[in-house]
């Protein structure tokens, strides 16, 4: 447990607790004043400039903040994910088979454009969130049970490895038949006995929190933690949201994305906390063009979360993030900008039937353009698509794939 000095704040995940007092949301917003001031500014600035670019300017760059976003995210986790074969991969191009971050990637990249779709208010409804988190009523239910009983009947939580049954080695001391280990010639290590029979208890205990006896129950194996408590994490998140509605916008939605990195309401969509915040600054109308990139400020800046820093120090880096997902913003957009000024140079003297325009402009509203989508956008020819990608010469887009057959050109 750990009791921050000053916010009257207690927190502890196995309890499920993290309560934010009045005097401390007081306290909070009089040391982080100054970083949600110059956050606030910074989305509604480029939020504003988004409002009035031109719409191809405009789409190209929520569509690239979608991608940057889901590399951002997947590299604060410690994995590596190319942009460029994220986006290939996102197109059914990819170069080479694609590893599981990248998959995790095109996952978010996904939620992230289904989000950008749906109004705030119905994505942070409780309903719909406990839809998507996968939190049956039947577990809030539970919960409440839980809460209401005796102290003494309260289980004690422990380490997952810990919550092997020792017993089982009464059923079973060896475990070599459940394994197919025996050996009739005793040629078998003894040294590896006791592995061997964590082996078989661990089985069981898969087995028994998986449901083997129905196609859609085997179709969806994983391993959860029965003692997670995913139902009162989510709760208390929800409460916490609610309690941030007195805020003002920038700090609340970064308290919210706090209290997630904090409970961990998901035990499997962790990274839904930073599009969540995101939708928080969308409903307070800092962000009403676009869904803030979250993630991006907090990869590219040099504030990194943990649990062990104190509730301001915390609050005030997230915030500092917010600010740099709207600088990268900024720059992304001057850099798109550039990019169409140089392509639409080779359009200048052009009879007035030429597509190369709408060439240009495709190129900038999507992350990847290959020749057989430009027919199918431009409704021309493949030659005709051909033809004009060398009119364009050095203006020309970076070929993504490096090959010579099916390639893909894009602004990256």
């Amino acid at each position: 447990m750990a009791i921050l000095v000053g916010y009257d704040i207690e927190m502890d995940v196995n309890s499920v607790r993290y309560e934010l007092s009045r005097a401390g949301r007081q306290a909070l917003v009089s040391d982080c004043a100054a970083a949600a001031e110059a956050a606030a500014i910074a989305l509604v600035r480029f939020d504003e400039r988004l409002l009035r670019a031109e719409p191809v300017l405009a789409d190209g760059a929520r569509q690239r903040g979608h991608a940057f976003e889901a590399q951002a995210l997947v590299g604060l986790s410690g994995g590596l994910c190319p942009l460029e074969d994220l986006v290939l991969h996102d197109s059914g191009m990819d170069v080479r088979s694609p590893t599981r971050e990248i998959t995790r990637a095109a996952t978010m990249l996904d939620e992230r454009r289904r989000l950008a779709r749906r109004e705030p208010a119905a994505i942070l409804s409780p309903t719909a969130l406990r839809q998507r988190l996968g939190i049956a009523e039947s577990e809030e239910s539970d919960r409440t049970d839980r809460v209401t009983s005796p102290p003494g009947t309260a289980k004690q939580v422990v380490a997952p490895w810990d919550r092997i049954e020792r017993d089982d080695d009464d059923e079973d001391p060896a475990g070599e038949d459940d394994l197919g280990l025996e050996d009739e010639e005793g040629l078998g290590d003894p040294a590896f006995a006791d592995i061997d029979a964590l082996l078989v208890r661990t089985r069981k205990k898969l087995d028994a929190w998986n449901d083997f006896s129905s196609d859609e129950g085997r179709k969806n194996l994983m391993l959860r933690d029965p003692t997670y408590d995913a139902a009162g994490r989510f709760a208390r998140w929800q409460d916490i949201l609610e309690e941030g509605r007195g805020l003002p916008a920038a700090l609340a939605a970064a308290v919210a994305l706090d209290a997630w990195l904090w409970l961990e309401p998901s035990e499997r969509a962790g990274e839904l906390g930073f599009a969540l915040a995101a939708t928080v600054l969308r409903q307070r109308e800092l962000a009403q063009a676009h869904l803030p990139t979250v993630g991006v400020g907090l990869r590219r800046g040099k504030f990194r979360w943990s649990p062990h820093l104190a509730l301001s120090a915390r609050v005030e880096g997230l915030l500092g993030a917010f600010g740099e997902a709207a600088a990268f913003g900024q720059r992304d957009l001057d850099r798109l900008s550039l990019a169409r000024t140089l392509m639409l140079r080779r359009c200048e003297g052009r009879r007035g039937n030429s597509r190369l325009v709408d060439l240009v402009d495709l190129f900038v509203s999507s992350p990847l353009v290959t020749v057989q989508l430009a027919a199918a956008r431009l409704n021309v020819t493949s030659q005709a698509v051909e033809a004009m990608l060398k009119e364009l010469g050095g203006s020309l887009p970076r070929e993504l794939t490096g090959r010579k057959r099916y390639r893909a050109w894009g602004i990256l």
